[in-house]
């Protein structure tokens, strides 16, 4: 048995794609750097999934200059919940999901927030604090997604989501992520966040990796994290290819969460995509792509 895990692991390693032949092999020959912007710029990532019809959260209002925060009051003032998020931010930060409680009040993470406290986030958000270049942003807010119960018994709040990886125009791995009590509700594996391997054909989950380590259960729930089948998985995997077309990418992947209402919608795309995807799927890349042909 021992032996057996011992060459499982062997096997892992050497398939795995690293970052250096990732960008050798996927991100410099297949993603023309003029296209960047078309992934890192959310609301240019948004208006081209419009164009194809591909749902995606509404946009309800943006601000690009100081001045423009004098509407702040007015277009919140009707919304029972939305997100604050920066138009070129990476891995998750500088997003601010707020509810409105039974009292009317705003709330982010159990704390209350005024326009005060909004407008300070959002002045962060223009001078680039989250951007990826650190230069000045805009921020925009959105229509707050509210999750469906595929993974109620393992999440602790917040969004789950899923990351398909694209190359050239194929679903050629996929996870899901999961917030838990450690990553703040944030479905952010760099914070804590369970990384759920999926199975291509199925979109049933198959093994689970917490802080780089396999898991079997939930941390905050102990339950079981393998046979969680993930509905609208053909749609979802549809989704992912036909937005792969917009981008002019040929290696991406393709974010994507089910709200209970509308179902899957499309929250944004990666031109470097990470590849903690291979932990949390316990295979490599490498036997999906033709990765030495491009070296």
């Amino acid at each position: 048995m021992i032996g057996r895990l011992i060459d499982r692991m062997r096997n892992l390693h050497n398939g795995v794609l690293g970052i250096n032949a990732r960008n050798l092999a996927c991100v410099y020959p297949l993603n023309p750097r003029c296209h960047f912007p078309r992934a890192d710029n959310k609301l240019l990532c948004k208006q081209l999934l419009a164009k194809r019809q591909i749902a995606h959260p509404k946009t309800l209002a943006v601000y690009n200059q100081y001045r423009d925060l004098l509407c702040l009051e007015a277009d919140i003032e009707n919304l029972d919940g939305f997100a604050v998020k920066p138009e070129r931010g990476c891995g998750g930060r500088g997003i601010l999901v707020v509810k409105r409680d039974a009292d009317g009040l705003l709330r982010s993470g159990g704390e209350g927030v005024g326009s005060a406290e909004l407008r300070a986030h959002i002045y962060r958000i223009l001078t680039g604090c989250f951007s990826l270049e650190k230069v000045s942003d805009s921020a925009f807010i959105e229509q707050l997604i509210i999750p469906d119960d595929t993974f109620k018994d393992v999440s602790f709040g917040g969004l789950p989501d899923f990351r398909i990886i694209m190359y050239q125009h194929i679903p050629v791995m996929a996870m899901a992520r999961v917030p838990t009590a450690e990553s703040g509700g944030l479905a952010n594996l760099h914070q804590g966040a369970l990384g759920l391997g999926v199975d291509l054909q199925t979109g049933i989950t198959t093994q689970a990796v917490y802080r780089n380590r396999h898991v079997a259960y939930a941390p905050n729930t102990n339950k079981p994290l393998a046979g969680i089948q993930i509905p609208h998985w053909e749609h979802i995997l549809d989704m992912a290819t036909q937005s792969s077309h917009l981008f002019g990418l040929g290696y991406l992947g393709v974010d994507i969460v089910i709200d209970r209402c509308q179902g899957p919608m499309v929250i944004e795309v990666n031109a470097r995509s990470g590849l903690n995807i291979q932990l949390a799927n316990a295979a490599g890349l490498k036997a999906s792509i033709p990765w030495e042909a491009a070296l």
